[in-house]
């Protein structure tokens, strides 16, 4: 394994990774890893290794397991993140999957980890091929683990079970089995049960195994393709959002799509990845193609699909604000990506604010839903005007409304002002919105 040391430093150094997280369940494959990541730290003193073990309370071992991993973290000073959860058998492993990487991603934003380790290995990679070519799944299935894949590194996919375990015992490890392996209830088990007792033919895993290459071919080469020709589809970009011209829907595959909106979050958004089932997507791509505007679906725990006229938006959640108190008409004042000041009035009756208004308490805040404004012939709603203005349902959420001390709209900025009788231009101000914070 002093090969593996050097391929991980090595990675590390490249990435100028120093904060990472090892998921660990106390079985031999992860503490293999924590052992090959322990020597790793000998020669790179600036790496902080933290564990994270989820006790799903489901075999006669869990408590054992979860015991072990305290004393590792205790022995060698690592952090170590513990999630206690009791799951039954329905669906067990794909809850337990979902509800132990929802936690990782959790951590990672908390602790700002800069990768997380997996000790998934050529067995489970051989494991996971069989039951994609049993579901005769689509070909980016057909990649199976990946080794690298976004905040995810599985450094001993490479390694098989045996190798990990003569490693174990040459190195005196102790690790904890986990009874519920040998249930063949379980599909994977099932499959590891067939493999162990040779009922799949040698030629068989070397088909799986070109299938699998040419799908990573495959992958990047689309991969490129996206990087190449984005730009020609993206109308706006933050790192809160991303707006998407709906004629890519021209170009694109459902598929392919699936596989561009991936490749957009991961590369977009900070730390940010998509985990989409088939029927999810499904039904995503139904709303893209035949939703009405306004509809909007989540893609994942964290990240919004809004369908808007000719566009999607793929959004992360962002922290209300609070009315911002206007007290200073010198100041400028930030309200998400809007940037607000004012100066001396210019001929805009859009933006045109009177001062004593300003110095009465007025507010910066979000627009309610039956917000109105007076105008010169008529009282108008602020949602009629942000439609008649062509604004879009996520653009409302976070649009600056200025308000009296009352809470009475006093300006939807390059939108709308109220009328007011006794305008003296003499003492108003003209209210500067600027956008910023766009890529």
């Amino acid at each position: 394994m002093k090969s593996k040391v050097n391929e991980i430093f090595k990675y590390f150094l490249d990435n100028k990774i120093k904060n990472v997280l090892l998921s660990i369940s106390s079985g031999v494959d992860s503490l293999v890893l924590l052992h090959v990541l322990l020597r790793t730290r000998e020669i790179n003193n600036k790496l902080n290794i933290s564990l994270f073990h989820t006790n799903y309370n489901f075999h006669n071992k869990s408590n054992d397991a979860e015991l072990l991993c305290r004393q590792i973290s205790s022995k060698f000073n690592l952090k170590l993140h513990l999630l206690n959860k009791k799951l039954n058998n329905k669906n067990f492993e794909h809850n337990a999957r979902k509800i132990r990487y929802n936690e990782i991603f959790r951590l990672v934003k908390e602790y700002n980890y800069d990768k997380v380790l997996t000790a998934h290995n050529y067995n489970d990679q051989l494991e996971t091929l069989i039951m994609k070519d049993n579901d005769n799944a689509n070909w980016i299935s057909r990649i199976g683990i990946r080794k690298k894949n976004h905040l995810l590194y599985r450094p001993i996919l490479d390694i098989n079970k045996k190798q990990i375990y003569n490693y174990a015992k040459k190195n005196n490890l102790i690790w904890i089995e986990d009874s519920t392996n040998k249930d063949i209830s379980f599909t994977r088990n099932k499959i590891r049960y067939l493999i162990s007792k040779n009922r799949y033919k040698k030629i068989y895993y070397n088909n799986l195994i070109k299938l699998k290459n040419k799908s990573d071919v495959k992958y990047f080469d689309y991969l490129n393709k996206f990087k190449k020709n984005s730009k020609d589809f993206i109308l706006r970009k933050s790192k809160y959002f991303i707006e998407i011209n709906l004629n890519f829907l021209d170009f694109f595959s459902s598929l392919e799509t699936k596989l561009f909106f991936n490749y957009l979050v991961s590369s977009s958004f900070k730390d940010e990845a998509l985990k989409i089932t088939d029927s999810h997507w499904f039904n995503i791509y139904e709303i893209i193609k035949n939703g009405r505007n306004g509809t909007s679906i989540n893609l994942s725990n964290r990240i919004l699909l809004q369908k808007e006229r000719g566009s999607i938006i793929i959004s992360i959640p962002r922290t209300l604000n609070n009315k911002i108190l206007i007290n200073d008409e010198n100041e400028t004042y930030n309200w998400y990506d809007s940037h607000i000041s004012f100066k001396s009035f210019e001929n805009n009756d859009m933006n045109i604010v009177p001062i004593n208004l300003i110095k009465n308490g007025s507010y910066i805040s979000h627009w309610k839903k039956g917000d109105k404004i007076r105008l010169k012939n008529s009282t108008k709603k602020i949602s009629d005007i942000f439609i008649n203005n062509k604004i879009s349902n996520y653009d409302k959420l976070y649009y600056p409304v200025i308000r009296g001390n009352k809470g009475n709209v006093i300006c939807v900025p390059d939108l709308a002002t109220m009328y007011y009788s006794k305008f003296n231009k003499s003492k108003c101000l003209s209210l500067i919105m600027k956008r910023g914070d766009l890529k």
